[in-house]
């Protein structure tokens, strides 16, 4: 700052004597004193922004007020005969030097991180957008191009020196015009179907895409502070979002005692999860997979230290057992999920499955009615409409044992919902094995369609279900609109990063007994 003052001194033709050179170093020291306290020298260059034009500018404000109000103060006219012109020269020339030099400095490591790195789009030009696009040019591997925006009012405008290239409806041309390697979603709360129309857009020109998870903290790849999240499977399904009532299920639940049979499958232990935090008091677990029913009796306990947790090994065919267990325990309701389901291992073991299914469900039933439990929910199928196979036969079996059985006292109602991600014997893990062990990847058929569901969604709405129960009913979750198995493939596959039907290929190897 001496350095600029005294060349303005010199450009202006200021004979520079004991009273100007004073005046210069209190402004000097001022600044300084000011710049201090504002933390300027304490910044990281790297983040420097509009906070560090306001620090320079108040700091050289200061000190040039502070040097005028000496001079004032000792009657030097004319500022020390250095002049306004002086104290406007030297004032720009001292911000260009405090402020332009620490913006020119992170606009030299940004240009740095960004060399080599991968090209980026951004589909969304609003505050996250922004925000992200600021990350994105302070972090090493990523290059921003612009901004992808269908509001044609942002169309063609510039945010931070980069442009709004167009919207979704252009992304091809800008692709072909651009190259990226990446598409960052930065709209919150953006509609499922826009999702899905992003994400097939991207796929179909192989554009790795990511979505900004509520703002600018998190991880990707585990290397900066950008919250950029890979899409979840779940993301593109294509169904409604839904909202549940929850006092009717708290009121079943609060305080009560229940029972949940099947309790460490896949279904069977999300009602456990959910069940435990909806205020039951105590939770009785049936099973007749030792490790299983060890798994969710184990977490359970971690959990909800103060939930009383009963871990039963037993298996339905034993009528007596399960009577015996009921009049124990005696629970307010009894949810079964219980059952063996996966198609082909039904229909290759029938006999097996009629007595763990039905026979099984018939002595729950029975034994439910005669001690006098209030409430029997059945977890049932879609299979079990116009059943084709050993497992959708056993379970529409049930329905009508459910609907025609001549109880006294337990209200009796059956759930239908279709595939639920995740769950045990589920088509999506078998296909990430066999991506992860580079494909095939095999499918049934290639028009082979399936409902999906998640399982916390489905296992809330058979809750729902239950406690709206009068009696006899068989209830049906919508599902949304059925998922084509190939498109799902290819959907995975492209989602672990590569590209279906090039780098993995898919297989169709025919229907297998019992499957339509």
């Amino acid at each position: 700052m001496s350095a600029a003052a005294v060349l303005a001194a010199t450009l202006i033709g200021i004979n520079v004597d004991r009273f100007s050179v004073g005046i210069i170093a209190i402004i000097i020291m001022v600044r300084l004193a000011a710049f201090i306290r504002q933390g300027m020298y304490r910044a990281v260059l790297r983040y420097s922004g509009i906070h560090t034009v306001i620090i320079a500018s108040t700091g050289v404000a200061a000190g040039t007020m502070g040097g005028v109000a000496v001079a004032y103060f000792f009657h030097l006219e004319n500022t020390a005969d250095l002049g306004r012109a002086f104290l406007v020269l030297e004032g720009m020339m001292s911000l260009l030097v405090c402020g332009g030099l620490r913006l020119a400095v992170r606009m030299l490591v940004e240009r740095a991180a960004q060399c080599g790195g991968q090209r980026v789009l951004i589909y969304g030009a609003g505050n996250m957008g922004e925000m992200i696009m600021r990350d994105l040019k302070r972090t090493a591997n990523f290059s921003p191009l612009g901004f992808i925006d269908d509001d044609r009012h942002l169309q063609g405008a510039m945010i931070h020196g980069l442009p709004v290239l167009g919207g979704l409806s252009d992304f091809g041309a800008i692709c072909l015009r651009h190259k990226p390697d990446l598409v960052v979603m930065a709209i919150a709360d953006l509609p499922a179907q826009m999702i899905r129309v992003v994400f097939h857009a991207c796929m179909e020109r192989n554009v790795r895409l990511v979505a900004a998870r509520g703002g600018a903290m998190g991880v990707l790849g585990g290397s900066n502070g950008l919250n950029l999240k890979d899409l979840a499977l779940e993301d593109l399904l294509p169904r409604a979002s839904r909202k549940i009532d929850p006092a009717p299920v708290r009121a079943m639940l609060a305080g009560r005692t229940i029972l949940i049979t099947g309790a460490g499958g896949s279904i069977g232990s999300e009602l456990c999860r959910q069940v435990a935090a909806g205020g039951a008091q105590r939770l009785v677990l049936l099973d007749h997979s030792e490790y299983n029913l060890y798994v969710i009796h184990q977490l359970l306990r971690e959990r909800h230290p103060g939930l009383q947790v009963v871990a039963v090994l037993m298996n339905l065919a034993n009528r007596d057992a399960i009577e015996q267990l009921l009049v124990e325990q005696r629970p307010d309701v009894v949810f079964h999920a219980a059952a063996y389901k996966h198609v082909p291992l039904v229909e290759e073991n029938p006999c097996e499955a009629i007595l763990n299914n039905v026979a099984g469900f018939r002595n729950l039933l029975e034994a439910c009615d005669r001690v006098g439990i209030d409430r029997l929910v059945q977890i049932s199928t879609d299979k079990a409409i116009r059943p084709t196979n050993i497992m959708g036969a056993s379970k529409r079996v049930c329905e009508l044992l459910l609907q025609n059985f001549p109880v006294k006292k337990t209200r009796l109602c059956a759930v239908r919902f279709g595939n639920v991600l995740g769950s045990s014997g589920s088509v999506v893990p078998r296909f990430l094995e066999q991506i992860a062990a580079g494909g095939p990847v095999t499918v049934t058929h290639p028009d082979i369609t399936r409902y999906f569901m998640l399982i916390s969604e489905a296992v809330a709405l058979v809750l729902q279900a239950g406690a709206l129960a009068e009696h006899g009913e068989i209830f049906i979750l919508d599902m949304g609109a059925p998922v084509k198995i190939a498109d799902m493939a290819r959907q995975l596959i492209f989602m672990s990063g590569h590209q279906p039907d090039r780098d993995i290929r898919l297989v169709f190897n025919g229907l297998r007994p019992g499957e339509k």
